[in-house]
């Protein structure tokens, strides 16, 4: 379903949203960039949309341990249907928002930047650990997905 067509990933966060992209095959994900959390983030993301000819969007949702919700899961599920709507006046109906268990993934950046001997000083910065971040969800995705089956 996603042949030729990339799809986008979502580290929703309420001050910086980590982006990953995947491969025009729906393979492998790759962080490209941190944005800023402000009111012209929806268009941004339309944007991309239509300049990556994107298939799909991830949106990583941060369940609790137990499985429930909690403030930042809403806040995602919030987002993904603004961004739903957004597409739709669009007119860009055809492209699936997805929402993505995301739990452990900045835990996992984290370690993932150690493991690869990054410094801590370039550790510190957020955005870089967003960037990750979205690429370890979009991945998680993808691996779950294999040669784009839809996630629904």
């Amino acid at each position: 379903m996603f042949e030729g067509r990339r799809v986008l990933g979502i580290d929703y966060g309420r001050r910086r949203v980590g982006i990953a992209m995947s491969d025009p095959m729906g393979i492998i994900a790759q962080g490209i960039e941190t944005l800023q959390n402000d009111s012209s983030l929806p268009g941004r993301v339309i944007d991309l949309v239509r300049k990556m000819s994107v298939k799909a969007i991830v949106v990583g949702k941060p369940l609790k341990l137990s499985g429930l919700e909690g403030s930042s899961a809403v806040e995602a599920s919030e987002f993904a249907a603004r961004l739903r709507q957004k597409l739709s006046r669009e007119h860009l109906d055809s492209i699936e928002v997805v929402e993505w268990d995301e739990r452990f993934t900045t835990t996992m950046a984290q370690q993932t930047q150690i493991e690869l001997g990054i410094k801590k000083k370039e550790r510190q910065k957020k955005g870089n650990l967003d960037r990750m971040a979205s690429q370890l969800i979009l991945q998680s995705y993808l691996d779950a997905h294999p040669r784009g089956e839809s996630g629904k």
